[in-house]
């Protein structure tokens, strides 16, 4: 679906701008929550409302601007996690450069990047099968898992981010567990195979 920018008159601008300020604190805590840190927060709750801003004529009064807003940050956050996941690092941070002073050499000291021991647990329990399981399911499936299984993200919490009750979260929830299970069961099954052929 394809979102038209629109010039905002005055009213609607004074709108936006109501609705931001009452708003502003639980996106910024919601992106906390997602991204765990404050700069990805701050990134992105100001995209968030960039994006809202220059979409707001597509906004539907009746509907809480709550939610919508939610849903952006929800679908930036993902965004912000598959760009990461396929980010290749090409620069060394090993060597050592000659310095101008003196001949001695530099070494960078940078933040340590390691993934956290939760991640760490989350990456080695992706294993092949689980991979294709995962990938098989569909965006807002992987979606799902992403908020409720892996960031601990109360069912509250993500029906105010998808804008549907609280039961059918849960029920969506169940159903993408099954047919987690039965994609992974199939993965399982397709791996087997392969390693009985070699």
């Amino acid at each position: 679906m394809t979102t038209t920018t629109y010039s905002l008159n005055e009213t609607d601008t004074m709108r936006f701008n109501e609705l931001m300020n009452e708003t502003y604190r639980k996106v910024y805590n919601m992106a906390y929550r997602l991204s765990g840190n404050r700069p990805d927060a701050e990134d992105l709750t100001q995209e968030a409302y960039y994006r809202a801003y220059r979409s707001f004529g597509d906004f539907e009064g009746d509907r809480p601007f709550e939610n919508w807003i939610f849903r952006i940050v929800t679908r930036l956050y993902l965004d912000l996690l598959r760009n990461r996941r396929r980010r290749v690092q090409t620069v060394s941070y090993d060597n050592t450069l000659p310095s101008e002073v003196g001949g001695d050499s530099v070494r960078f000291e940078i933040a340590d990047e390691k993934p956290s021991p939760e991640q760490v647990m989350i990456e080695n329990a992706y294993s092949e099968p689980l991979q294709m399981a995962l990938e098989s399911l569909t965006p807002d499936q992987r979606e799902l898992i992403e908020l409720a299984d892996v960031k601990q993200v109360p069912y509250t919490e993500i029906a105010e981010m998808l804008g549907a009750p609280v039961g059918t979260i849960r029920s969506r929830l169940h159903r993408t567990h099954k047919a987690l299970r039965i994609k992974l069961e199939q993965a399982r099954a397709q791996q087997a195979l392969r390693g009985n052929r070699s």
